[in-house]
Parts: structure tokens; sequence; C-alpha cells
């Protein structure tokens, strides 16, 4: 009978752990549109495999020109594909523009080397 219940609660907990996969760091930051702060939209970054990097993708949520991923959640480091979608923030709540209209020539796209640690990474990006 202690077997069982030591095999079950190892197969319970042993599923998965945090250390499946590639280390992810919380990072946080500004996001900047031709110098202005994004007033709401999200930031997505993408491990770019072109440039030998690998691990999920994530994304945040842009509020006031801020963004900050979730713990646990964040992003792999290294060479990462950007693309922010932003919005105007004059939604209407209920219908298909909660966040507002999409600001012109979105979504934007930039790159860059995020490093393998928590911290701060702002992002500018030009219309």
């Amino acid at each position: 009978m202690r077997y069982l219940i030591v095999i079950a609660l190892c197969l319970s907990g042993c599923a998965e752990s945090p250390s499946d996969g590639p280390s992810r760091y919380q990072i946080s930051g500004e996001v900047l549109l031709d110098g202005k702060p994004v007033v709401v939209g999200t930031i997505q970054f993408e491990p770019d495999a072109s440039k030998g990097n690998k691990g999920p993708m994530t994304i945040a949520e842009i509020h006031e020109g801020r963004y900050e991923t979730d713990y646990g959640k964040g992003v792999v480091g290294g060479p990462q594909k950007i693309l922010i979608e932003a919005f105007d923030g004059n939604g209407e709540p209920g219908t298909s523009l909660m966040l507002g209209r999409p600001i012109p020539g979105g979504p934007f796209r930039t790159q860059a080397d995020i490093p393998k640690e928590n911290g701060s990474f702002d992002i500018s990006v030009q219309s």
C-alpha cells in the first residue's frame, strides 16, 4: 500500500517541473512607437530559429506604454523576433474594437537579442 502512495505522489508531482525545457526569464519594459508610448496592445517574443534560438513564444499585454511577462512564462533569451500590435485605446467594451482601432502601419516588427536573465528591456519601433 505504501508503494502505491509513493508512486501516486511521484506521478502527480513529477509529470512536469519548471526545469523542463529551456530557462525562461521574466522581463518588463517600455514600448515606444515613433518615440511615444504605445497606449494599449500586445508584444510577442518568438525565438529566432534562423539564429539558432529555440523555445516557446511569449506574449505580454501593453498598457500605458509598459509590458511585463508573466512569472514562469517569460522569454527564453537570445535572438528574438518581436511583433507589436498597437491600438489607440479608444475602445468600445463588448465590441470587436475593445482595445480601439489598430494603429496604421501595424503590426510592427523588430528583432533583438534579449539577455538570458530577469530584468528590464525597452523596445522602440518606427511606423
